[in-house]
């Protein structure tokens, strides 16, 4: 009797690009014989071109609708010198890994903003960005200089402490508190790595975008997936086979093995703008405009939790909250006296021009705990990254004013801060009503955002443990703290157990 051992190995290599992986793991599912069998088996089909692979996508993967075989293919892509507003739309994706450089490690100038192309084309309105984004980047180059020195004047070297992680904390806490005086439109970079239908999905959803620059990121995406991959030994392997003397067809074949191929041509392949998210929302602010008799924009208020919701009543309010600037309260109060026939037909509103190919938008997903959150925008991009929450984000606007750090008063820079934010956006407010991108991009971080994180309570537990805590930044951790404070009014018992740590116990020296 045969004895089966338990065999588990992985499968790469530089001659087998995502796609490649893909098609051998989904023919591996489809048979019974080892992945090293079916991989060698294959392995001549790659250096002929890839049409087995191709013809095998089409009938598998288009035909037959098995999207499964894309989450086989997983690419590694750096996206480099785009915009903060782009970069939160790329990072918006639920199923995506990935990390956006940080901002505490980057150097801001004046040419590291982007301008959209629609200001490119408009020389006063060009001339008005440029003029607002010079003021902005010299307040904030001035005060982060004076803060650094206030911070390490008040927090001398400790005895016994590295010099290098000393200059390091203290640069990080001078520029957590200058931080809210960058424009949106500072450039930044991502790293990623997305399963094919991710990036087919992602790239869909940001050709959908209002924004430009968000859209040109889509295209640029879609190039990229048709393009030879970077490797960073392709140099080296050229020089090594040059060197070789004797030219023989071994070599030969070895230049073809490891000539760098597109990574994901055939999968991300049918993407376009998602029709029924850009209609839908035209739809549903033309029926927030005539539904919903709101006098004033209530900014009142940093964080609300709402529980145990009619899903009926919750669904419409979200759908509503994502295309308005009011809170979800305001909203919630509303609709909640709506009859039955009326609720049916916003959501209609929301579904009917969904065709068989679409997801239901993000906002029809419901969780036990949603939290409206007004807070800065620089904060905002960290709690983004919560991956198990359901994400609603309302436009950016001037509307709810802006914020500041909580120590830039211990450090003597509160009055030149609030006059300079008060100058950036009063100009701001200005471009907006010109352009609406040109009072994005030039928006300073500081600015207030409101956004619904929806979630379960083991995602709070986790929040609150990992947003509190020294080397945090106070905004955000401030904000996980309201959190778990407004979630003890529905169930103290369980928020007692979450391991927050109190804001006392932030320290300088630690980041």
């Amino acid at each position: 009797m045969a004895i089966i051992k338990r065999k588990i190995y992985s499968l790469s290599g530089l001659a087998l690009p995502p796609e490649a992986t893909a098609y051998g793991l989904a023919r591996y599912s489809r048979s019974a014989a080892p992945a090293k069998d079916t991989f060698t088996e294959m392995s001549e089909k790659i250096l002929k071109g890839s049409e087995a692979m191709k013809k095998f996508f089409e009938v598998f993967y288009f035909q037959y609708g098995h999207a499964s075989i894309a989450d086989l293919a997983h690419v590694a892509m750096a996206l480099e010198n785009i915009s903060m507003v782009a970069a939160i739309e790329v990072v918006d994706e639920p199923v995506w890994d990935g990390q956006e450089r940080s901002t505490r490690y980057q150097k801001f100038s004046l040419e590291g903003v982007h301008i959209p192309t629609v200001i490119k084309h408009k020389p006063q309105l060009l001339k008005s960005f440029q003029t607002a984004i010079k003021y902005q980047m010299a307040e904030y180059e001035t005060q982060y200089k004076e803060l650094l020195e206030a911070v390490r004047v008040a927090n001398p070297l400790p005895n016994n402490y590295p010099e290098g992680a000393y200059k390091a904390a203290t640069r990080a806490r001078a520029f957590d508190m200058t931080r809210y005086m960058l424009p949106l439109g500072s450039y930044t970079s991502v790293g990623q790595i997305t399963s094919g239908r991710t990036l087919e999905k992602m790239i869909s959803r940001l050709l959908s975008n209002e924004y430009s620059e968000v859209r040109e990121v889509a295209a640029d995406l879609k190039t990229a997936c048709n393009t030879p991959s970077f490797n960073p030994f392709t140099k080296e392997i050229n020089t090594l086979l040059k060197d070789i003397t004797n030219v023989s067809t071994n070599v030969k074949r070895l230049k073809r093995i490891l000539k760098t191929t597109a990574p994901v041509p055939s999968l991300v392949k049918y993407t376009a703008p998602i029709k029924y998210l850009i209609e839908t929302k035209k739809d549903l602010q033309q029926v927030a405009r005539e539904y919903l008799k709101i006098k004033n924009i209530d900014s009142s208020n940093d964080v609300v939790v709402y529980q145990n919701q009619e899903p009926l009543v919750e669904a419409v309010t979200t759908l509503l909250y994502g295309v308005t600037h009011y809170s979800y309260g305001q909203i919630s109060q509303q609709v909640n006296s709506w009859n039955r026939k009326k609720l049916a037909e916003v959501y209609e509103v929301g579904t009917k021009r969904r065709t068989r190919h679409d997801e239901l938008s993000r906002a029809l997903d419901t969780h036990s705990l949603t939290f409206d959150i007004l807070m800065d925008i620089g904060s905002f991009r960290d709690m983004h990254r919560h991956r198990r929450t359901v994400q609603v984000r309302q436009d950016y606007t001037y509307e709810h004013g802006y914020t500041w750090h909580p120590e830039i008063e211990r450090y003597g820079n509160l009055y030149p801060y609030q006059v300079a934010m008060d100058a950036i956006c009063a100009t701001g407010k200005k471009l907006d009503k010109i352009n609406h991108e040109a009072g994005v991009y030039a928006m300073p971080l500081g600015c207030k955002n409101r956004f619904l994180l929806k979630m379960g309570w083991n995602e709070l537990d986790y929040i609150g443990k990992l947003r509190t805590g020294k080397g945090r930044h106070l905004s955000y951790w401030n904000i996980a703290l309201r959190m778990v404070e407004e979630a003890s009014k529905l169930c103290p018992e369980r928020t007692k157990h979450i391991p927050t740590t109190p804001l006392e116990q932030d320290s300088v020296y630690e980041r």
